[in-house]
């Protein structure tokens, strides 16, 4: 079985969005911010084909937009927003660059999802890749992010993880019941403590506010 590298950045986030994938699929909701993440990476798409590849410190390259990558080894797949092929023949040649539609922050999780991408992008065509990049849509800027031995192995001991709770039917532990209000799968888990309907409301609202900038 094939693991999405997606899986990993979920993982990160809360081991129970793997559980609730694989060993007990459950219908799963599009949520407003799901349906708004989308229209803002399209739109992006559409306005980085008008660029140069000044931003991400490039002289030249070629971009390729939703490549597929996988790595035999780790049995990952997944596709990555942006891919640059500088054609260097020394060096770093292909950069990976995530797209995120966040507050600004940088978190854990989405740095672990780069650096799959490195692995897979490096199994692939034996180059290395110690090198990618975080765009933050709102901000239209794009940040350097050195991808660590480090960052792999722990990548490849979060993919070790993933198969042990697909392949024991592994019910595991939340990451941190603070994130439960605003999960898809918040009804399946009878153990968390959720804040009640006016509290998901407010926090809903102050969320909508937040994305259209209003006061």
């Amino acid at each position: 079985m094939s693991i999405n590298i997606t899986d990993i950045k979920q993982f990160i986030y809360c081991p129970r969005v793997v559980y609730y994938n694989y060993v007990e699929p459950v219908p799963r909701k599009v949520t407003f911010k799901m349906e708004y993440a989308r229209s803002q990476h399209y739109e992006l798409n559409q306005k980085e084909k008008r660029r140069t590849l000044k931003r991400y410190d490039l002289l030249e390259g070629k971009r390729y937009y939703g490549p597929s990558v996988s790595s035999q080894s780790l049995n990952l797949v997944g596709k990555i927003d942006i891919l640059i092929d500088t054609e260097n023949k020394t060096g770093q040649r292909y950069f990976p660059i995530e797209c995120k539609d966040t507050d600004g922050k940088i978190y854990s999780n989405i740095l672990y999802q780069l650096a799959a991408y490195a692995l897979c992008i490096e199994e692939m065509t034996n180059t290395p890749v110690k090198k990618g990049y975080i765009y933050i849509i709102p901000k239209q800027k794009a940040y350097p992010i050195v991808i660590t031995d480090e960052q792999k192995m722990y990548v490849r001991k979060v993919t070790s993880m993933i198969k042990k709770i697909i392949n024991e039917e592994y019910f595991p532990e939340p990451r941190s019941k603070k994130r439960c209000w605003d999960c898809e799968f918040q009804r399946y888990c009878n153990d968390c403590d959720l804040p009640n309907l006016a509290q998901i409301k407010e926090q809903d609202r102050l969320l909508i506010n937040k994305l259209f900038n209003k006061s």
